[in-house]
Parts: structure tokens; C-alpha cells; sequence
């Protein structure tokens, strides 16, 4: 098992795909950071009269946590590891190397589960990216510009951050989910993307509209933002209680659903990967 994870893992590395999607990803966590970073201080950003509700009236913990994780809350920069998850293991269908693997393994839970393992460490390779392009990104206008404190000596702020770690991964094992289960990889790229994205912008309106708010906490962006706030960006001022409805009163509650939505997922490509035929 240890020698097909070091196979696995030495297989995801050697190519050009993984830091071909990290840059990419990096620059656009800039960005988004900077245009978050950008905000801080403005009082007309949401919320009530006087900047009451605004995240990014004052710099707070969680005023710092939204401007660090901004491409991550926006469920733009979950969509790399996610596509990267997906190229993986299609890649291996398209180019037939997946039959040699499982013909020289033949425990195909064993391979897969290798492979999975190797989708944790890049996972976390790209969360260390995406922080550290995403400070890159807004630091300098938060000091410069702005003017205010980074509050990078707050242990929220790192926790925040490390919490990223665990949101790349399962974003990851979300796109190696789809791409067990849909092996054209246009095909799994294109639902993959369309669900992580179209579809979630959607059911947000759609249950805005009808003021489910209770299940707007359980789609899997909202999750990740659950997760990587622990903190009120508003200092309390935020007293909606449709906005307090669609969150879970601890982040590792919604980290544990994300899991449990990639770990279904992951497990049910699995298992129908280990009743195909080799091709």
C-alpha cells in the first residue's frame, strides 16, 4: 500500500498539470484578495445604516478571514482543485494507462484508494498556494492602502487559513468523485464545474426566493465558507436571523458534511470502478 502511494503521488507530480492549474489558481486568489482587501473600511458594502452588518466596515478576526479565504467563499478557487481531482483520473482513462495499473495491481481498492491519498497531498499543496498567493494579494493593500492591521498574529486568522487545507482536499476528492463516476473527461469536467458552480449560484436564488434559508447551509459552497469563518465579521452587529439560519453553529459541523458529500461520492466511483471491466 505505502509503495502505490509514493507511485501515485510520484505520478501526480511529474506532470504539468497540477502546477499549470496551481498558478492559475494563485493569480485569481490574488486578485479576489486584492478586491476583498480593497473593501475594508467602506461603509456602504452591505448591511444597514452607519456600515451595522457590513463585514468590512472595520478590520476584524473575521473581517481578515473573509479577505484571506475570498476566492475560496466566492466558490471560484474551489473550482481548480476540483478540475485537477477530475484531469486525474480521467486522464488515466483517456490515455488507457489506468488498465496497465490495475493489471500490475490487481486490488483495485488498493490502487484507488493510493490514488485518493495522492489527490489528499496535492489538496494540500494547493490550499498552501492558494494562502499564500491570496495574502500575497491583499496584505499590501490592507498596509498601503488601506492602512489598518493585517491581524496575521491572530490565531483565528491562521486557524482559518490551516482550515483551508481541509477544503482543498475535499474539493479535490470531489472532482476524483466525478471523474470515477463519468470517465469522458470533457464530460466530467463540464458537470463537475456546472454543479460546483452553476448549480449552486442557482439553488442559492432559488431558496432565497423561497426563504429556505435552514438549507441554504447545506450546499456544499456555503459549507466551505461555514467552515473557513469562525469568526463575525461583523462584530456582532449582524442579527438577521435568516442569516444566522444558514449556518452551523460550529465549523467542523460543516466540515464534517462536506467530507461526508466527497466521501460518498469518492466511495461510490470507487466501487462501480471495482465491478468495470479493464478497457
Amino acid at each position: 500500500m505505502i509503495g502505490a502511494i509514493r507511485s501515485e503521488i510520484r505520478k501526480v507530480f511529474t506532470t504539468r498539470l497540477w502546477w499549470g492549474l496551481a498558478i492559475g489558481m494563485a493569480v485569481l486568489a490574488a486578485l479576489i484578495a486584492m478586491g476583498f482587501a480593497a473593501l475594508v473600511g467602506t461603509q456602504d458594502v452591505g448591511g444597514g445604516p452607519d456600515g451595522a452588518g457590513n463585514p468590512f466596515a472595520v478590520m476584524s478576526i473575521g473581517t481578515a478571514q473573509v479577505v484571506y479565504n475570498a476566492g475560496l467563499i466566492q466558490s471560484m478557487t474551489t473550482l481548480f482543485p476540483l478540475a485537477l481531482g477530475v484531469l486525474l483520473i480521467t486522464s488515466e482513462y483517456r490515455h488507457k494507462t489506468i488498465s496497465a495499473t490495475f493489471l500490475s495491481t490487481p486490488n483495485r481498492w488498493t490502487v484507488l484508494l493510493s490514488k485518493m491519498v495522492a489527490v489528499g497531498v496535492i489538496g494540500t499543496v494547493y490550499a498552501v498556494v492558494h494562502a499564500a498567493a491570496s495574502l500575497a494579494g491583499a496584505v499590501p493593500i490592507l498596509t498601503l492602502v488601506k492602512d489598518v492591521p493585517t491581524l496575521l498574529g491572530e490565531g483565528e486568522v491562521w486557524k482559518s487559513l490551516g482550515i483551508g487545507i481541509i477544503a482543498f482536499v475535499v474539493w479535490t476528492l470531489f472532482g476524483f468523485g466525478f471523474g470515477m463516476l463519468i470517465r469522458n473527461q470533457i464530460a466530467a469536467v463540464l458537470i463537475a464545474v456546472g454543479v460546483a458552480f452553476v448549480a449552486q449560484i442557482a439553488l442559492n436564488i432559488i431558496f432565497s426566493i423561497k426563504e429556505w434559508w435552514s438549507a441554504m447551509k447545506w450546499i456544499p459552497g456555503n459549507l466551505t465558507s461555514n467552515m473557513l469563518i469562525t469568526s463575525d465579521p461583523t462584530a456582532g452587529q449582524a442579527v438577521d436571523p435568516a442569516m444566522a439560519a444558514q449556518s452551523f453553529s460550529h465549523w467542523w459541523q460543516a466540515a464534517l458534511v462536506l467530507a461526508a458529500y466527497a466521501a460518498v461520492l469518492a466511495l461510490v466511483g470507487t466501487f462501480l470502478t471495482t465491478r468495470r471491466d479493464i478497457s
